[in-house]
This record gives C-alpha cells, sequence and structure tokens, in this order.
C-alpha cells in the first residue's frame, strides 16, 4: 500500500515541479499589454479660412500655449485652430475685454487633447488690444488678442 502511495505521488510531483519551473520561464504566464496614450497625430494642415476670414493658429502643449499674442483684422471674422498637443487635457481659448475678464467676447469649447479644435471667432469692428486665455488653466495659458 505504500508503494502505491509513493507511486501516486511521484506523478504529481513531477506535474509540481514542471508547473514551478515553467512559472520560472513565464511560459504559462500571459503576457498582458501595457496600455499607453495614443501618439499626438498631426492631422495635416489646419483647415484653409473661408475667403474673407483670417486664419489664425495657436498650440497648446505642457499647460501652455506657443503664442502670447494673436493678430486679427478689424472687421473679419476669425477661423482660429487650436492644436492640443497634451493628452487627457481639456484645453480651450476664450477672449475678453480684459484681464478682469469680467465681460467675454468669445468663449470657445472645451476639447481634450490630442486633436485639434477650430473655432470661429465672429468680426470685431473695435480696434484694441483684448485679453485670451484658457479657462481651464487662466494662470499659466493667456496673451493678448490685437484687432487692428
Amino acid at each position: 500500500m505504500k508503494s502505491i502511495f509513493i507511486f501516486s505521488l511521484v506523478p504529481l510531483a513531477l506535474v509540481f515541479a514542471g508547473v514551478i519551473i515553467g512559472s520560472m520561464r513565464g511560459v504559462d504566464a500571459e503576457r498582458e499589454p501595457i496600455p499607453t496614450p495614443p501618439p499626438a497625430t498631426n492631422s495635416g494642415p489646419p483647415p484653409t479660412a473661408p475667403a474673407g476670414t483670417t486664419g489664425l493658429e495657436i498650440t497648446a502643449s505642457n499647460l501652455a500655449f506657443d503664442k502670447t499674442t494673436l493678430n486679427a483684422p478689424a472687421g473679419q471674422p476669425v477661423q482660429l485652430t487650436m492644436h492640443n498637443r497634451d493628452a487627457g487635457i481639456p484645453h480651450n481659448v476664450a477672449i475678453y475685454t480684459n484681464r478682469s475678464v469680467s465681460q467675454s467676447i468669445f468663449k470657445g469649447d472645451l476639447h481634450t487633447g490630442p486633436g485639434d479644435k477650430v473655432y470661429s471667432i465672429p468680426a470685431n469692428s473695435n480696434p484694441g488690444t483684448y485679453f485670451f486665455r484658457c479657462d481651464v488653466h487662466p494662470d499659466t495659458m493667456t496673451g493678448n488678442f490685437i484687432v487692428q
């Protein structure tokens, strides 16, 4: 009876040893993909502004705009393309009469990056220097919107 018990333990021990050795080599381990954020895509050149419209571009990257001044002619609508390169982070462009941000001229919708957002800004017939910012990051993403 003892010999039957020992003979039944031998195959069990071999199976157990195979599992342990295989695990050490990663044989029985499933490969689990590591999620990575999608790469920033460049969807090509920004759309061409319609006739009679001024086309402008600004890039949001690392919680900052690449430009602190945008210039637009008075009396002409603006097509502003914002390139958001911050993956998973929302940005927008909003234009105010001044830094007090008490009166808005234009408030663009939030857009989570990466990707591009095209804003259609109505014509402003009053030349002057206005204030623009990202409403989500008002301390680091600001500039002047100059209408001439």
